[in-house]
């Protein structure tokens, strides 16, 4: 009996040290992948590649109406751009319109126009000011909208009027909006061009193709304000 205890000791005592050996060696292989996957949530959130109900959302930023973003840079200095229900509205945009340096914006005057296949829509500027620079890499190369709506695919900065505040949503309300907005859309989309103008929940052509010319006036009134 003895012998036997004395084996079931040595078994429970060889156990115990593999368990903490095995821990000792884990623990940083453990720590090094939690790191990494934070590494990747932070890139995502700083590239505003955060999930919104299928809609892609960036944290310190200003949402308008009209689906376009404002971000403060530095005194009265903003820089604007669309978000990412904008881009799915404008999906397949051929060209970029952009008011030259020095032009003078009132809140509501076209502050860009897009030409989607054989339509152009102009959306309203959110803000009053002075235009500073404009984004001409997206002028030559429209795809940057695409694939970079809150980054390279910026629209204009813009000095803007002094005190002049800026409407928009921000943190977690914008976020709510923007999936609610998206979710609006898939709606409208449907209604409008049924099942049969998607293919596993992906429109077989950009929305500027697939709807008819009161479809696309009342998408584009609806979604961007435009005129």
């Amino acid at each position: 009996m003895e012998t036997l205890l004395v084996l079931v000791s040595g078994l429970l005592v060889r156990l115990l040290l593999f368990v903490l050996l095995f821990a000792l060696f884990a623990m940083p292989v453990v720590a090094v992948v939690y790191l990494a996957h934070g590494a990747v949530a932070l890139h995502r959130r700083a590239a505003g590649t955060v999930d919104a109900g299928g809609a892609h959302w960036k944290p310190g930023l200003a949402y308008t109406a009209a689906h376009t973003w404002v971000k403060n840079l530095w005194g009265r200095n903003v820089k604007i751009g669309l978000d990412d229900v904008a881009r799915r509205i404008v999906s397949g945009v051929s060209s970029f319109t952009l008011p030259p340096v020095g032009t003078r914006l009132r809140r509501g005057d076209p502050i860009v126009a897009l030409r989607c296949g054989q339509r152009v829509v102009a959306i309203p500027s959110p803000v009053d000011g002075l235009v500073l620079e404009r984004n001409r890499s997206l002028m030559q190369e429209p795809s940057l909208f695409e694939r970079e709506p809150y980054g390279d695919g910026w629209l204009l900065r813009i000095e803007t009027e002094a005190h002049a505040p800026i409407e928009g949503r921000r943190g977690a309300a914008s976020k709510t909006w923007l999936r609610e907005e998206n979710l609006r859309l898939t709606h409208f989309l449907e209604m409008r061009l049924g099942m049969a103008a998607a293919d596993g929940g992906t429109l077989t052509a950009p929305p500027s193709s697939l709807l008819h010319d009161d479809a696309w006036r009342e998408a584009t009134r609806s979604f961007l304000r435009a005129g």
